[in-house]
């Protein structure tokens, strides 16, 4: 306890001498990425002029954090995953985010006009296209880019606007674009349109529209989720959601209604979260809120 309470202690001296000299976040200060990236090295060559009871505070409070566990260290990580995700996209009204993304001709994707209002949208990703094997190294290599997912809106072709456009129109700036790849613009509605969703172990992938039930969508798929019961409790199921660690019992809950579809939604299985975070599905929240029943039977 003398050791947790010194370096709590020291913790908070360090914070408070970089708060003193660093008073803005760098993101305010400055705004954007590049501005970030400007502000994080000032940041760095004022954290070497700290004294040096806060350097010592700083590797004593790192020793403790060292020590605290698994837990720790996969939330950060997490964390981080999910803050890089958001920085790929630029928010803008209506709940929209734009995004480039450069392809590899052909394109291996089918556009369509869409039915009721102008411009030209996804409708489809061919299976072993380029579009196909550009999402598969975002999603399951960490390739540092945005994935393309089917509803996306073509807005821009190598810089060129087509925001309105048909497909003819779209498909002729492919065409006539030089080189060997095609940046498309895309815009995305994060709040109410598709979500992709990742499934581990399998590393399938598919997209579902929300309140989707998960079960059907992982059996039409073949994700090999297995199942044991029939109210959803057995915990045969459960999946841990990859960036925020809740628990979705597959057999009972949807895709869910909220999810910000900037981000691909990663299921894991309860052996494979134990087995790459060392935590347990049912120690995890329910996603929806929904405690287990007791052992009597009662909720």
């Amino acid at each position: 306890m003398d050791l947790l309470r010194t370096a709590l202690i020291a913790c908070l001296a360090c914070l408070s001498c970089r708060t003193f000299v660093v008073p803005r976040s760098p993101i305010q200060e400055h705004g954007g990425l590049r501005g970030l990236r400007a502000a994080s090295k000032v940041h760095e060559s004022r954290e070497a002029q700290l004294p040096g009871f806060s350097l010592a505070a700083l590797s004593l409070c790192s020793a403790f954090l060292a020590g605290s566990g698994k837990h720790q260290r996969s939330a950060v990580a997490r964390r981080a995953t999910v803050m890089q995700w958001k920085k790929r996209v630029k928010r803008i009204q209506g709940g929209r985010a734009l995004f480039d993304v450069t392809i590899q001709k052909p394109l291996g994707l089918v556009p369509k006009n869409f039915p009721k209002r102008p411009g030209v949208g996804v409708a489809k990703i061919n299976d072993g296209g380029n579009t196909d094997l550009h999402n598969r190294e975002v999603l399951l290599e960490d390739k540092d880019a945005m994935f393309v997912l089917e509803g996306d809106e073509v807005v821009g072709v190598n810089g060129k606007i087509c925001e309105g456009r048909d497909v003819e129109e779209m498909g002729a700036l492919v065409q006539a674009s030089d080189g060997d790849s095609v940046t498309l613009t895309l815009c995305r509605n994060y709040v109410s349109g598709p979500v992709k969703i990742l499934w581990k172990p399998s590393l399938m992938t598919a997209t579902y529209n929300r309140k989707a039930i998960l079960r059907i969508c992982e059996e039409n798929l073949g994700a090999n989720v297995r199942y044991g019961c029939e109210n959803g409790w057995c915990t045969s199921c459960w999946h841990a959601e990859e960036s925020y660690m809740n628990v979705y019992r597959i057999c009972k809950n949807t895709v869910p209604k909220d999810w910000d579809s900037a981000l691909p939604l990663v299921l894991m299985s309860g052996a494979h979260t134990k087995r790459t975070t060392g935590l347990q599905v049912k120690q995890l929240p329910q996603a929806d809120g929904v405690r287990p029943p007791r052992e009597d039977g009662k909720l």
